[in-house]
């Protein structure tokens, strides 16, 4: 194990022998915070590439095959990784028909260098007949679902504009654990919002270990340009965690962390720099990264260390 705590990378290797890379592909879907179901200028914090690099820039019409075989020459130069998973990533990747779902995900598994898929959603928009596709799926070949829980407490999903409450995320949790098993399941996570209770990160990781997920992928608040969040920032600005603050978070969820669930990422950068209004940390890529690191090496930071041992 990582000194510190489970690796995304590690599990990545237990999982396929060798050096394994997420491909970004279009799926060429929305969200209901954005087609109107819900709301129509998305969740307070995305913006409208769906938060994500990707989206919008790599030719949304073409064929998930087409995306491939563009993006894999590259990734495999560039990373010398062996095996390859199709990365469903911006906006809700089950919130469609399941006829469309099957045909993009059964797409993509059809291309000899991808070995599975990695599909982000949102809890609220997870049918049973969605539920029943993925298991198919996932008894055959891997399938990690990227779930945006964002948040479990209430005061904190409204001021993000999500649309659900943290109710509706645990009852995905639970259903994903009972109706398929087979499918990784990764949560999403965002600390640093001003309505976050004292105890947030310890609540989140104690929640997630009672689910049994597979893994789970840390964020901070960012201030977005396009974004609601820029709009009210700009009009009466709000506290954006400092980097020692966030650090603090993310000790306090590793801890209570168990060490049987993987972290994929410490942090989140911003993907245009130029377009970040806060915090400024957000803007840099390995700087955050390697200064989380010492700060929890320094407090002697251990993956469920304040669990109760067996």
């Amino acid at each position: 194990m990582d000194e510190i705590f489970y690796s995304y990378g590690r599990y990545l290797r237990e999982t396929f022998g060798g050096k394994t890379y997420k491909v970004v592909v279009s799926s060429r879907l929305t969200c209901p915070t954005r087609d109107g179901a819900i709301a129509k200028d998305g969740c307070a914090f995305c913006d409208l590439r769906g938060s994500s690099s990707y989206f919008g820039k790599q030719g949304r019409g073409d064929a998930i095959r087409e995306q491939l075989d563009r993006r894999l020459p590259e990734i495999q130069r560039r990373f010398k990784a062996t095996r390859f998973l199709a990365y469903f990533q911006s906006y809700t990747n089950t919130y469609a028909d399941v006829g469309y779902l099957r045909q993009i995900y059964e797409e993509a598994l059809s291309h000899p260098l991808i070995s599975g898929l990695c599909i982000g959603t949102r809890p609220d928009c997870l049918p049973e007949e969605c539920l029943e596709l993925l298991e198919e799926l996932a008894e055959k070949t891997h399938v990690s679902l990227e779930l945006g829980v964002q948040s479990f407490e209430n005061p904190t999903l409204e001021w993000l504009t999500r649309g659900h409450d943290g109710e509706c995320s645990i009852r995905a949790l639970e259903r994903l654990s009972r109706r398929s098993p087979h499918v990784h399941v990764c949560a999403h996570l965002i600390f640093g919002s001003p309505t976050d209770s004292a105890t947030v990160a310890r609540d989140a990781a104690l929640l997630l270990n009672e689910a049994r997920v597979k893994g789970a992928k840390l964020h901070q608040l960012m201030v977005l340009e396009h974004t609601e969040l820029a709009e009210r920032y700009r009009t009466r600005p709000f506290s954006t965690p400092s980097l020692e603050e966030y650090s603090e978070r993310v000790l306090e969820f590793l801890e209570h962390l168990s060490p049987t669930i993987y972290l994929e990422r410490l942090h989140a950068n911003a993907s245009h720099p130029d377009e970040c209004l806060a915090p400024a940390w957000s803007r840099e890529h390995w700087e955050p990264h390697n200064r989380i690191r010492e700060i929890l090496l320094s407090r002697g930071c251990r993956q469920g260390s304040r669990l109760p041992q067996p």
